[in-house]
């Protein structure tokens, strides 16, 4: 009994401690400056959730009334992160009262989504202070093994100074890249040094902090799953856009590219063909065809759908390998296991009441 209790005691002392506080010498002005130079501590240009735009899928309620688990769709997406992300943090009392406490987000999906959008509007409708540790951003700094100037040092650093400037968003795109099975032989960026040290930084997150990790991904098939479900807490699988969402991109898209739509421009049309591509498409096709120069022809010669369709042949569309290798990969996942492709978070909550009121009729 007597050995029973010096081990307790023993266990208990331990998680009593504290982090050593390795920058106690330094002032967090210095810290900050410090993490600016090297790019890190960021400032984010103005932009909203209102420019993230898309719509529900209207079809969720009716596919899950025939057992068939919806994808989510973009208004599904821009709902949770809100709801996760930019409420929570926006306000102490959402924040002390909400059941889980989200300290981490990783949002997965193909290319040209609007994951990183999606990080850098959490980050500028908070006004909060951005640090961006992505390993294609961290490369080549801080590259002792341990100590101020390595990864362990930087990233105390980076969390000091998220709970000193709250609300705070640390960013880090290819975040799972970090928990790659096999590390490349050819990787410029190092990405797996970050493997040991992230989650023991993420521990030192308390319930009182409005401080969220947000990381992005278009690549995750070849991480495991084990450690990235160390760290984050959340994930969500931010899909391509469907027709009603490509329908309100393209509008926009082109309007904001100085584009005089006529009454006659088929938008259905330009949504149909343009199926599997991302908003990250539309943008990049409404750049090349809209010059300066033609958008000042715009009186003498209207602008057309077809005349979009040569740079969009020129660009590769999410396939439907790609497609369906993220449905698996997200089936993997804690929130994929439980049978909601979409989530319980993502899916339209009228379907659910739907059921419910039916099973009270029975």
């Amino acid at each position: 009994k007597g050995k029973k209790g010096k081990k307790d005691k023993k266990k208990k002392g331990k998680k009593g401690k504290k982090e050593k506080d390795i920058t106690s010498d330094r002032t967090p002005e210095s810290l900050l400056e410090e993490l600016a130079k090297a790019g890190i501590a960021k400032r984010v240009a103005p932009v909203s959730m209102a420019d993230y735009c898309g719509q529900y899928s209207y079809l969720g309620a009716t596919l899950q009334a025939h057992k068939v688990d919806p994808m989510p769709s973009v208004a599904d997406v821009r709902r949770v992160v809100t709801e996760y992300c930019i409420l929570p943090l926006g306000s102490q009392v959402v924040h002390e009262t909400q059941p889980v406490h989200i300290k981490s987000v990783l949002l997965a999906g193909p290319a040209g989504t609007g994951k990183k959008m999606l990080a850098y509007i959490v980050a500028s409708e908070l006004g909060a202070t951005l640090f961006d540790i992505s390993p294609s951003n961290t490369a080549g700094k801080y590259t002792d093994k341990k100590g101020l100037d390595g990864v362990d040092g930087m990233l105390h650093k980076v969390f000091k100074l998220a709970k000193l400037h709250q609300p705070s968003v640390i960013f880090m795109d290819g975040a799972t890249s970090v928990f790659l099975k096999k590390k490349p032989k050819d990787d410029p960026f190092d990405c797996t040094r970050m493997k040991k040290e992230l989650p023991k930084a993420m521990k030192g997150l308390g319930p009182g902090d409005r401080v969220i990790l947000i990381g992005t991904d278009s690549n995750p098939f070849d991480a495991e799953m084990k450690g990235i479900t160390s760290v984050f807490q959340k994930i969500l699988y931010v899909p391509k856009p469907d027709y009603g969402s490509r329908c309100m991109l393209w509008r926009n898209i082109l309007s904001s590219h100085g584009a005089q739509l006529a009454p006659t421009f088929d938008i259905s049309s330009l949504a149909k063909v343009t199926d599997g591509y991302t908003a990250g498409h539309m943008v990049a096709a409404a750049r090349e065809v809209l010059t300066a120069r033609r958008v000042q022809q715009q009186q003498r010669a209207v602008l057309m759908p077809s005349q979009l369709v040569p740079a969009l042949a020129r660009l590769e569309p999410v396939s439907e390998q790609e497609d369906a290798a993220f449905k698996d990969w997200f089936a993997k996942t804690p929130l994929g296991k439980k049978g909601d492709k979409a989530g319980s978070d993502l899916v339209d909550d009228s379907a659910k009441k739907k059921k419910g009121g039916a099973k009270k009729k029975k």
